[in-house]
């Protein structure tokens, strides 16, 4: 058969186990007998496919050059340079103990010592709007209090000090004289939204003309008030490295992760701990977790940590002539029994075995004796359906249904 014209070295290398199986698939489609079978790890396959094309999987082809970064690339690179800056001057700031300040002295929104002039003239124009005798404005509206541009002045000092009142009281000011004088409101810049608490000094309540509030923008001088242990807890979580659970395709991978370490350390980065919940991420992860270290705890209980004997017992017995068909010399020693299946049997196992301790002979006065369930139960009686009750032959039982 001719090669796939996908098929080389490189994307041999590096394709998946779908991709494998539809490569194998072609191949045999066109011959009379099957030339290569799809059982076995990814690696064996793999390796048939190699040895069927002849493909030298030890020599890849030089990786591509790489061209120079795009601008969209430069400039995502420096932004996040800088937030790792800003994260740094942050951390050295919480350890010294002083105030991070994230907005700088100056700012693009309108300062209050910029709205002095808007306010004069707003003051000007009501004033001449009420000398009006004509005027239907001057008739229907009062000032409720008296302020001259002295006061004005003050407040504008106040609200640069950062006193958030003094800031309200200016912005309903200018909203009371610009409903007297029917101008439109100051350009104030674009600035979040949000509520102006009531202040000495208040719009006019009418019908047609009722009282507006406006943004009060943030204050030059305002900085970061969140207390020392907030900014930890923030520059801990920017530090978080997401680690992925590795992929285990039998019984020998996951007894071998569970040895070095990984699903513990699964374990301790995303599942609940003493003062602490589970990572969001925990919901995802917890059920092959949990199935690993149910394995592992079979080999090391049940087994003695005798690995020999351990998958020894989870090997699929295969009878001689079939055993014979299949030895080939890619063809695995062994085929072990899936992960799913045998731990689901341990599940069942177990369940079967409390169920079996709640028997009158294993109790004493209603309480479930241990002496009683060493000397009389698991290998040394029989169960109500009369099997033996020794662990391992359940696990097998469950295995086989």
């Amino acid at each position: 058969m001719t090669r796939p014209a996908d098929l080389d070295a490189a994307s041999l290398t590096s394709a998946s186990g779908a991709q494998l199986n539809y490569w194998i698939d072609a191949v045999n489609k066109d011959l009379p007998k099957k030339v290569l079978v799809k059982t076995g790890t990814v690696d064996i396959r793999r390796q048939r496919l190699a040895d069927y094309f002849s493909i030298d999987l030890s020599s890849l082809p030089p990786a591509p050059s790489i061209g120079p970064i795009s601008r969209d690339t430069e400039i995502n690179k420096r932004q996040w340079d800088h937030l790792r800056s800003l994260g740094a001057e942050w951390a050295e700031k919480d350890k010294s103990g002083q105030e991070f300040q994230l907005v700088s002295e100056t700012l693009s929104n309108p300062s209050p010592q910029t709205l002095l002039p808007s306010i004069k003239s707003a003051i000007q124009q009501t004033l001449a709007t009420a000398a009006n005798p004509m005027s239907s404005v001057a008739g229907s509206h009062q000032m409720a209090q008296p302020m001259d541009v002295e006061t004005v002045q003050a407040l504008i000092k106040s609200a640069g000090d950062g006193d958030i009142q003094a800031l309200a009281t200016l912005f309903n000011l200018q909203a009371a004289l610009t409903v007297h004088s029917g101008a439109a409101p100051a350009n104030l810049g674009t600035i979040g939204s949000s509520s102006i608490p009531s202040a000495s000094v208040s719009g006019p309540s009418t019908a047609t003309a009722p009282s507006k509030t406006y943004p009060s923008p943030a204050l030059a001088n305002s900085g970061t008030s969140l207390s020392s242990s907030s900014d930890s807890a923030i520059l801990l979580s920017g530090n978080l490295t997401i680690e992925a659970l590795k992929k285990a395709e039998g019984l020998r991978e996951v007894i071998s992760l569970v040895e070095n370490g990984e699903v513990a350390r699964i374990r301790e980065l995303y599942g609940p701990q003493e003062g602490r919940d589970a990572n969001p991420l925990w919901q995802t992860l917890k059920i092959t977790v949990n199935r690993r270290e149910r394995l592992a705890n079979e080999l090391r209980n049940e087994f003695n940590g005798d690995k020999d004997r351990f998958f020894t017992f989870f090997t699929v017995a295969q009878d001689s002539q079939n055993a014979l068909k299949k030895r080939k010399k890619s063809q695995p020693a062994e085929k072990l029994r899936p992960l799913r299946l045998v731990v689901e049997a341990i599940v069942h196992r177990d369940r079967a075995l409390e169920i079996e301790k709640q028997l009158a002979e294993y109790q004493s006065n209603g309480v479930f004796v241990a002496e009683l369930w060493k000397a009389n139960g698991p290998g040394r009686t029989r169960g109500r359906s009369g099997e033996r009750l020794e662990k391992k032959i359940i696990l097998e039982s469950r295995l086989l249904d």
